[in-house]
């Protein structure tokens, strides 16, 4: 650790000699100032960056510095931004606070370079899509700099993490005996998860469907009118626009299926939520999880009915993998899911589509 020892000169005034043992040298290594405060602040930047006098004397010149922080940069940024949703503006601010605001987020932009950016790309313990979403909140604040005339360059251009190494969670595609069983074992909420389940909605599309979005379509079908969907806005949750235009559709639900959820609708008015909280508020996917989902899953998996551990969402996965393994066309499949593009439908679920190629083979 530093200390400071007084030395007192032939004309009687004190002068402050700071003494360490250098991180680099591994020598004792000494400064002397008449500034007590001046000895103080070395002797606290010696010990605050390991006794690198290299760093401390960066500390020093770092403090001087006229220079804006990162953290003002990216709070320039975000109040810049327009033409994204109040939700996603969210999203990086919580990036930034979770994982900028309290590393480099308090540097000095002058004394930010790539090395800088590597070490703190490399310490962010997340996965490497959250580390990429995070880096390019910084990259693009970084842009914003050098636009506003702060920066002359972007120290965060280049810095990724290693090809291939993205590897996106695998869905779980659960049997209809295995949905069978989590219906039953989440009881009041299980004709929302066979509905999930049977429809290949989204969630937030589901929970936001009103009884009047049930339409008789023949005798023995309902279809469903999915023109809504939940979002998280700058004033809370709300009600909006599906996810993409595309989204807006028509669902037909199967006679079985149609079947159990009549008798759910005959009660609400016309405008009423189907699927709510006890107390007809929003259905929050937390509150589902937490209380429903999660104990449901917990009891299946310990008494082996079930043998992975699926998201809600990979109830929709569930839905078009049925309808695959039941011969039905990708295309029909991206217009029941509400897929903007039929890209989309074959880079998900084109890999389980095996046996319509080896269909389309023995055609020819």
């Amino acid at each position: 650790m530093a200390s400071i020892r007084l030395l007192k000169r032939a004309d009687g005034t004190i002068a402050h000699k700071i003494i360490w043992r250098d991180a680099q040298t591994k020598k004792q290594s000494s400064f002397t100032t008449d500034s007590e405060d001046e000895a103080e602040l070395i002797k606290r930047l010696l010990n605050a960056n390991g006794q690198s006098f290299k760093l401390a004397n960066q500390a020093v010149l770092e403090s001087q510095s006229q220079s804006p922080t990162v953290n003002t940069v990216i709070e320039g940024y975000l109040g810049d931004l327009t033409g994204i949703e109040s939700a996603t503006k969210r999203d990086y601010e919580r990036m930034w606070k979770n994982h900028i605001h309290n590393s480099i987020g308090a540097k000095k932009i002058e004394f930010v370079d790539k090395a800088a950016v590597i070490k703190w790309f490399e310490a962010i313990n997340r996965s490497p899509k959250t580390k990429k979403n995070v880096h390019a909140v910084l990259s693009s604040a970084f842009k914003w700099a050098i636009e506003e005339g702060h920066m002359k360059e972007n120290p965060a251009v280049g810095v990724s993490s290693p090809r291939g190494s993205m590897r996106p969670r695998e869905a779980v595609f659960l049997s209809r005996e295995e949905v069978d069983q989590i219906i039953i074992q989440i009881g009041e909420y299980g004709p929302f998860v066979e509905l999930l389940a049977g429809a290949g909605l989204r969630y937030n599309e589901a929970t936001a469907l009103r009884r009047r979005d049930f339409i008789q379509a023949d005798a023995d079908h309902l279809a469903i009118s999915v023109t809504r969907a939940w979002k998280d806005t700058a004033h809370g949750f709300q009600i909006g626009s599906p996810k993409t235009r595309t989204s807006q559709r028509q669902v037909t639900l199967s006679t079985t299926l149609s079947a159990k959820i009549k008798p759910l609708l005959r009660s609400l008015k016309y405008e009423e939520l189907v699927f709510t909280k006890p107390n007809g508020e929003y259905l929050r996917p937390g509150y589902f999880y937490t209380y429903h989902w999660e104990p449901a899953l917990t009891h299946l998996l310990d008494t082996g009915a079930i043998f992975a551990r699926p998201r809600i969402h990979d109830l929709r996965h569930t839905h078009a993998s049925w309808l695959i393994d039941a011969g039905v066309p990708l295309p029909v499949i991206q217009k029941r899911l509400g897929h903007s593009s039929i890209a989309t439908t074959v880079d998900v679920y084109g890999h389980l589509a095996t046996d319509a190629d080896q269909r389309a083979a023995d055609a020819l």
